[in-house]
Formats: structure tokens, sequence, C-alpha cells
């Protein structure tokens, strides 16, 4: 590994061992307790250091979110590469199920990002999605349209199913459903609610 290799690869490490522990004092004491002061007691770091990656505790959030994103996308490319023979609208289900389970997964990345106040997961400005999920579902749905397997659906169907999984699955987290024994049965009826919602009524 050469010089600049290394180096990245300590900045990256850098960064998550920051947002590890940031996520482990929001769990336990709260965002507002949250500071680099103790993120960097926590690392046995300088609070300087701390600077050097974030400038305050809401970019922190933001790189929390935005470390959960890349797991989300990432599992949800996985499904769909591995499913790209089934049917869309079973793509779109297993789609669904691996975003649910993934946040739930990493449910103290969830409680922090949901404590802080900050929505920063799939933002709306688009910035969040610099990694393709929106596009993503939004090929799904066009290729469903076009099978006529999903009705006709407009620009905001996107978003609206988004929020719907994140409500689901932040809920999830807040009440530890992801702990019961039914919990695999409780995503896929709440996966196929959704699913229904957007078919074609031929198609059903």
């Amino acid at each position: 590994m050469g010089t600049r290799a290394r180096r990245e690869r300590e900045k990256e490490d850098m960064k998550s061992a920051i947002l590890q522990a940031a996520t482990k004092i929001i769990i336990e004491d709260g965002y507002d307790k949250l500071s680099m002061r103790k993120i960097a007691e926590a690392i046995e770091y300088t609070p300087a250091t701390i600077y050097n990656y974030y400038k305050d505790k809401a970019e922190i959030i933001v790189g929390i979110s935005a470390e959960m994103y890349l797991k989300i996308v990432g599992a949800i490319k996985i499904v769909l590469q591995d499913n790209k023979n089934l049917p869309i609208d079973e793509q779109l289900q297993r789609s669904f199920v691996a975003f649910i389970n993934t946040i739930t997964s990493h449910a103290e990345m969830g409680k922090a990002v949901m404590s802080s106040g900050i929505d920063k997961l799939f933002d709306s400005d688009g910035e969040a999605d610099a990694n393709g999920g929106i596009r993503m579902l939004h090929t799904l749905l066009q290729e469903g349209q076009r099978q006529s397997v999903f009705r006709k659906l407009d620009g905001n169907v996107a978003w609206m199913l988004i929020t719907a999984l994140l409500g689901f699955s932040m809920n999830a987290i807040e009440n530890r459903l992801y702990l019961n024994e039914n919990w695999n049965g409780l995503v896929d009826t709440y996966v196929e609610i959704l699913i229904s919602g957007i078919k074609n009524e031929v198609a059903l």
C-alpha cells in the first residue's frame, strides 16, 4: 500500500472512530450532551483532531446518516444483483426488506440520527442521493409501470415510499420491535401492504 493510500485509509479509520464514539455518546447521554471534547476523550485524541474532520456535532450527524445511507444502498444493490431475474414486484419487495433490515441491524446509528432531530438520511435536496438510492427506486418503479405491474405513478411516489420505510424502521428501533420473534413476518406484511398500494389492479 502506497503512502497516499495509507493516509486515506488512516483518515477513513479516524472518521469511523469519531462516528462510533459519537453514536455511543448520543445513545448513553443524548444528543445535547454530545461535544467534540467528549468524542476526543472517548478516542483518546485532542478536540483539535476532531475538528480536522468535522466542524461541529451537526456535521457528525450528517456523517452518521451518510454512513447508514451507504449501508442501505449497498445492501439493496446486492439484492438487485442477486435477484435480477425475478419479477419486478419481487425485486422491489426484497429491496424494501433489505432497506428495513439494514437500518434495524444498525439500530444504534438509527437511534443517534433520530435523537439528534437532524434528518439527513435521505435528504430531499438530493445531496444525500449522490450514490443513487432514489434513482434505483425510480428505475424499479418505471420498469414496473412499463410492464404494467405497477399503476401509473407520479414523481413523488419514490419519496413517499422512502418516507414510509424510514418511519416504519425508526418506529421499530424506538420500540425495539426488531427484537420480536415475529419481526420477519411483520416486515414482510408491511412491505406487502406498501407494494399492493402501487400495483396495477390488473396485476393483483
